[in-house]
């Protein structure tokens, strides 16, 4: 796992529960404003997935909130 990935991971296990936007996840990872493409925060979350689900089409750990953003499923901790 990058260190980019443990972090996005570690802010998600350490709020389990909490929904993140792609926004607040970029800035609190990369520690700075975005004013460009997220892109790069949901090709982290899938490299997270393939790495830490059995399933990465149906994930468990992080679940997406539609419309929103992501979260750790709180009763995976």
């Amino acid at each position: 796992m990058t260190y980019t990935e443990f972090e996005i991971l570690l802010l998600l296990a350490q709020n389990a529960g909490i929904v993140f936007s792609k926004e607040q996840i970029y800035d609190r990872v990369w520690k700075g404003p975005y004013y460009g493409d997220y892109n790069i925060v949901m090709s982290h979350i899938r490299n997270i997935r393939e790495k830490i689900e059995d399933n990465p089409s149906k994930p468990i750990y992080i679940q997406t909130v539609w419309g929103v953003g992501y979260r750790f499923n709180k009763n995976m901790l």
